[in-house]
């Protein structure tokens, strides 16, 4: 199995950023993921609100996100995003895992590339979701929300 996470500031309230966020992935239906822009991958995907249990300090949302590929080449994807509270916004991170297809041959790929590709697809998905959520939460301040 392997592990990826990354990390972005998201200029959000803390109070807005779960519905906004889950209802970002929500209305993008089936998606595309990809490492770089002329590469894409369509997904179906699934999203949950769910107690983020890793933070003890405060209790809060966190958004399960999981994803199957159509191209059986890439592998299924199991993850969480959470958020912490920073300045007038946050830090929206998503961390997940996978199997590399392909048995040792796949994993072999994947520490020499495949994690970085993975990152990297993470990556672009986190900073979507964020260019989103930011939207909606400029749009929802216009509206006096």
């Amino acid at each position: 199995m392997s592990e990826v996470h990354v990390t972005s500031y998201c200029e959000c309230p803390f109070s807005a950023v779960m519905e906004f966020a889950q209802l970002s992935l929500k209305e993008r239906g089936r998606m595309q993921v990809s490492p770089i822009s002329t590469v894409t991958e369509n997904v179906s995907h699934a999203t949950k609100l769910v107690d983020d249990g890793t933070d003890a300090t405060r209790r809060h949302d966190a958004l399960l996100v999981a994803w199957k590929p159509d191209n059986t080449a890439l592998p299924d994807f199991r993850g969480v995003l959470t958020v912490r509270p920073k300045d007038r916004g946050v830090w929206m991170r998503l961390q997940g895992n996978y199997e590399p297809p392909f048995g040792l041959a796949g994993k072999i790929f994947d520490t020499l590339a495949g994690n970085r590709i993975a990152s990297r697809t993470m990556q672009r998905l986190l900073d979507r979701v964020i260019e989103d959520v930011e939207a909606k939460w400029s749009a929802a301040r216009r509206n006096g929300a």
